[in-house]
């Protein structure tokens, strides 16, 4: 992996820098994230992304305050304050008919937002983390609210600042307690300068008070990221456990900000109870996987090495020492979920330094109140443990799994080590690598393999707004390009690239257009960020495949039947598109990015994974995608937006890269037009369980007649022998055992052949 560059592209987006920030539209869509593109001379930044491990059970909470009783709690605002008494500070809503609609009138965005009007409180339920969706006993009985985009839209501008909290009434003993746990569940989606507090203090009227900050900005929740369900918030134990009276209240707090933009979206919660928390505990804040992050890998192809971060803090009673990050690999037999694997490997990810953690809250001073009085704000214990030790096993083909946790003692002195599991155990593939003397190839990828309905590649510029739904993926001239990275000790030419692989998303293509794929390359001397991504050159000619027109049975539309439920499958159509080109070697210690081109108007997007639907992995860099929107070009590069990261939340296309030890490009299984020199025929095509292929020779010849998929794979091969001209024969193909999909049979008479596709559909 390039560790240094001359030049790069920084996106000012999230937490990459003190000043950057993330921009919406005026309309406030949340999909659409505005950024800043600038040149400027800093490496990626790393994403996480929100994992809540679960590893202690609770016993009964000391305190529990469901907002149905009005002297369990208070709604008021602090000093600053300057939002009103609306939508701009909390409200107590329920789901009866008079609660409604004071929420229609006065939470108006927030009502539409959740459909209130047409499904009830059926979506805030869900949003709410409450998946059996008990109404009457949850926020049926009252949840509490607050909504800054209401305001911003009442007022047409943003000129508020925002201090307001609701505080729990009743005292909280903590005599004896290992830690003072604050539990709820929440929903909240944050922007740019809104923050979280838990204050806490012994006395009623916090006339002094500490705070601790959660839901923080660039650690647990980028600007634009939602979250929703259970939230655990652990107080620092020096100054909350041993108290007889402690009181808490929770605050939300947003300095003024750009007028043009809201202070922020919305946030509600529920179910606020109080519990003693464990001796030994850590909790996971984030995790998230770099580099050589791939759901599919060649057999024996050098990989780079991977980097597993996972950010946890201490919030039990003591201090853990010897913390390291572990990743341990595992065979698998099939994607189940939850994760279902098999023995272990011989192979380890460590982190190399173990740490000390310890319960201190470190001290962040850089909070200003309204007023412009600097206030002593409590900031996270988080500490980042980094595994890049080992690189994903990829000695031989099939299925595997990475289970991730952190290893602990609880003494300085101990040798009994803990682990603390993490819930972000993952599946990733072996694809296998075909001999030397092979034709065909091996599949590289960055998705987990696996077909998701409803989940399309669709990202790009609308009018310099990133949206999920970009109007140009649509036109011609959309392209989507995807890295592969390969190590510094990747063998001289021994690996070279075939083609690229797109997966069409569900119901998400027309039939009849024509894409074409092509390779490039990043340029880390280049002269400037116009020129770091390039197309890869040979004899001065950029490396393309020819035109190909994808037709309907390459598709995947009406792949998935149930519409009542999201539903994702491994067993779906791709398209392989090789290159024209021979003897494209792949470098070492270089950047390489598969691309496909749209070359008609129409619908042609590919599939993407989804890191909050199935685990997969998320490569959490600037640089894993770059995206073209045609009409869009005077927002930023020549050669299209850099994506990735939390622009595309995560997410990953699945365009692959083709790979093979042979240099040689055979001619395209993918030419379905080629001249009929044999007459060459299957019947019936579609097949189900046995199709017949039909030949005619010009001359009396030697005839190999395969059938191979749509990898190059040879499947079935028919040693005909010695064959007559001008005389019809046949060969019956059982097709009983293949699946369904696309394949290619190929008639080889002396050494000339042709191609055609074969469908089978049963």
């Amino acid at each position: 992996m390039k560790k240094t560059f001359l030049l790069f592209a920084a996106l000012l987006v999230g937490a990459t820098s003190a000043n950057a920030q993330r921009f919406i539209s005026t309309d406030a869509i949340a999909t659409k994230d505005k950024v800043v593109v600038k040149e400027t001379l800093v490496k990626p930044t790393k994403q996480q992304v929100t994992n809540g491990a679960k590893d202690f059970v609770y016993g009964a909470p000391v305190i529990s305050v469901s907002f149905d009783d009005p002297s369990q709690y208070e709604m008021e605002n602090l000093p600053g304050h300057t939002a009103g008494t609306n939508a701009g500070m909390f409200h107590r809503f329920d789901t009866s008919a008079a609660s409604s609609a004071q929420l229609a009138s006065t939470f108006p965005r927030f009502y539409s937002f959740f459909g209130i009007a047409d499904n009830g409180f059926y979506h805030v339920a869900r949003y709410m983390g409450y998946e059996n969706f008990e109404i009457g006993n949850l926020i049926g009985d009252g949840f509490a609210l607050i909504s800054p985009l209401d305001v911003y839209y009442a007022d047409g501008s943003n000129t508020k600042t925002y201090n307001t909290v609701v505080r729990i009434t009743e005292p909280i003993e903590t005599t004896g307690f290992n830690t003072v746990d604050v539990v709820f569940n929440q929903y909240t989606m944050r922007f740019n300068n809104d923050r979280y507090f838990i204050d806490y203090s012994t006395s009623p009227t916090f006339a002094t008070y500490d705070s601790l900050e959660f839901n923080v900005k660039g650690l647990e929740l980028t600007s634009n990221e939602m979250t929703r369900g259970p939230k655990i918030v652990t107080l620092p134990v020096a100054s909350t456990v041993d108290q007889t009276a402690l009181f808490i209240r929770l605050r939300y707090k947003c300095n003024l900000g750009q007028t043009d933009l809201p202070s922020g979206y919305r946030w509600m919660f529920d179910e606020v109870r109080v519990y003693d928390g464990p001796e030994y505990r850590i909790n996971v804040i984030s995790t998230n996987h770099n580099d050589a992050a791939y759901g599919v890998v060649p057999a024996g192809m050098a990989m780079d090495t991977m980097q597993f971060l996972a950010v946890v803090e201490n919030t039990g009673g003591n201090s853990l020492f010897s913390a390291v990050a572990e990743e341990r690999y595992h065979n698998a037999t099939d994607y189940v979920f939850p994760n279902d694997f098999g023995s272990f490997l011989d192979h380890v990810n460590v982190s190399a330094t173990p740490q000390t953690l310890t319960t201190v809250v470190r001290i962040d001073s850089t909070l200003n109140s309204n007023t412009g009085a600097l206030e002593a704000v409590d900031n996270r214990r988080h500490v980042e443990i980094e595994a890049r030790t080992a690189r994903p096993y990829n000695q031989n083909a099939g299925l595997y799994g990475i289970s991730s946790g952190v290893k602990y003692l609880e003494t300085a002195t101990g040798t009994d080590y803990n682990t603390l599991p993490m819930a972000d155990s993952l599946y990733y593939r072996v694809s296998e690598m075909p001999g030397l003397a092979e034709l065909g190839t091996a599949r590289w990828a960055s998705d987990v393999d696996v077909l998701i309905e409803g989940r399309a590649w669709a990202y790009g510029f609308e009018g310099g707004y990133i949206s999920s739904e970009a109007p140009g993926s649509a036109v011609a001239g959309y392209e989507v390009c995807n890295r592969f990275m390969t190590p510094s000790d990747l063998p001289l030419n021994t690996y070279f690239a075939k083609g690229v692989e797109v997966v069409p998303a569900a119901d998400s293509c027309d039939a009849g257009l024509s894409i074409q794929v092509s390779l490039k390359y990043m340029d880390f001397n280049a002269p400037s960020v116009d020129e770091f991504v390039l197309p890869y050159l040979m004899n001065n000619a950029p490396i393309l495949s020819e035109v190909v027109e994808v037709e309907a049975e390459n598709l995947n539309n009406g792949i998935f039947t149930n519409p009542d439920r999201t539903e994702y499958t491994t067993v779906y159509n791709s398209v392989y598109v090789p290159f024209t080109q021979s003897n494209i070697v792949l470098e070492p210690d270089n950047w390489y990015f598969a691309c496909y081109k749209l070359l008609d108007d129409g619908r042609f997007l590919v599939a993407r994974d989804d890191k909050d639907y199935l685990p997969t992995f998320k490569q959490a860099d600037q640089w894993t995608q770059t995206v073209m929107t045609p009409g869009e070009e005077s927002e930023g590069y020549a050669w299209g937006y850099v994506f990735g990261d939390w622009l595309s939340k995560n997410s990953q296309p699945m365009i692959r890269l083709m790979v093979s030890k042979n240099p040689i490009q055979p001619a395209s299984i993918n030419s379905i037009n080629n001249v009929a020199a044999f007459n060459l025929n299957a019947y019936p095509n579609p097949a189900q369980n046995e199709t017949t292929i039909e030949y005619t020779l010009n001359t009396n010849s030697n005839v190999v007649i395969t059938v191979s998929d749509i990898m190059g794979r040879e499947i079935v091969r028919f040693n005909e022998g010695a064959k007559a001209a001008n005389t019809i024969s046949r060969v019956a193909l059982n097709t009983a055992n293949m699946n369904n999909g696309t394949y290619f049979y190929t008639i080889n008479a002396n050494g000339i052949k042709e191609t055609k596709k074969l469908v089978i559909n049963k």
